[in-house]
């Protein structure tokens, strides 16, 4: 009998339209196809039809190691990417960012995480593998990770994230089953979450935020510690307070929350 070995971790690459991705922690691929029955009077059940789209899905989660090529894709441009095993590939061809996260905290590498809506065909022997070169490997610590906004001079900030949502919109056409032009939606919502341990931050009342609403430019800039090279660069331009969250116990020191939304419009 013939021996059935599973495929281990190190033995799968993932590339994304023809870069092969490093520092990929986990890959999430999917599609489905949804259908309903068809009855007729005299005869019952006759043949299901398809209801809606085909629409396929992945999602990956990555240390954040260098310049990050999944954000080149922020505007209209499709992506291709699959996961590559032996001589065997599960993949997708025309695929649209909808989701992307950056986090960072003390102690800790830097992670992104990224969600990918596939209006393309989507399955076995789909293969993104290619020579386009990954982005020089540079690891950021907490000490190259910087915030620049008003009031956290002097409060030590622990933890912030940064993530964008991308609305797409399909448009089809009889006698095509894949969608033949994928519009963004205008706005692009970006958030920014940072919390930080209080010294001397004072919170705005809740009725102040009616009369003057709290908007700020915030700038997120990741360098390499090595060289001091910048990496990346997370820019949310007039960004709105809308959340805030503080705590505080006997056992530990007052931290506070805070949550900016911002709107990016079409340039």
């Amino acid at each position: 009998m013939a021996n059935k070995n599973s495929v281990s971790n190190y033995e799968q690459q993932f590339y994304l339209s023809g870069i092969l991705l490093s520092g990929v922690t986990s890959i999430n691929g999917s599609y489905s196809i949804e259908e309903s029955p068809i009855n007729i009077i005299g005869h019952g059940y006759t043949y299901p039809v398809a209801q809606g789209p085909m629409v396929g899905n992945f999602s990956l989660q990555k240390y954040f190691i260098g310049e990050d090529p999944i954000l080149n894709y922020t505007g209209d441009s499709p992506i291709s990417g699959s996961v590559n095993y032996g001589d065997k590939s599960f993949g997708f061809e025309e695929g649209y960012l909808t989701e992307y996260s950056f986090s960072a905290g003390i102690g800790s590498i830097p992670q992104s995480s990224a969600s990918i809506v596939v209006y393309g065909d989507i399955g076995e022997g789909i293969n993104a593998s290619g020579s386009n070169p990954h982005p020089e490997i540079q690891i950021a610590n907490q000490g190259s990770i910087s915030l620049n906004a008003n009031g956290y001079q002097t409060n030590r900030i622990t933890n912030f994230e940064y993530s964008l949502r991308i609305n797409r919109t399909p448009l089809y056409k009889i006698g095509s089953p894949f969608p033949v032009q994928v519009d963004t939606s205008f706005p692009i919502m970006e958030e920014a979450n940072v919390v930080f341990d209080v010294s001397d931050y004072e919170i705005k009342k809740m009725n102040d935020n009616l009369i003057r609403p709290n908007q700020q430019d915030i700038e997120i800039s990741v360098k390499n510690p090595l060289n001091n090279n910048n990496i990346e660069t997370f820019e949310i331009k007039k960004a709105r307070l809308l959340n805030y969250n503080m705590s505080s116990s006997s056992e530990d020191i007052m931290s506070v929350s805070l949550r900016y939304i911002g709107y990016r419009n079409k340039r």
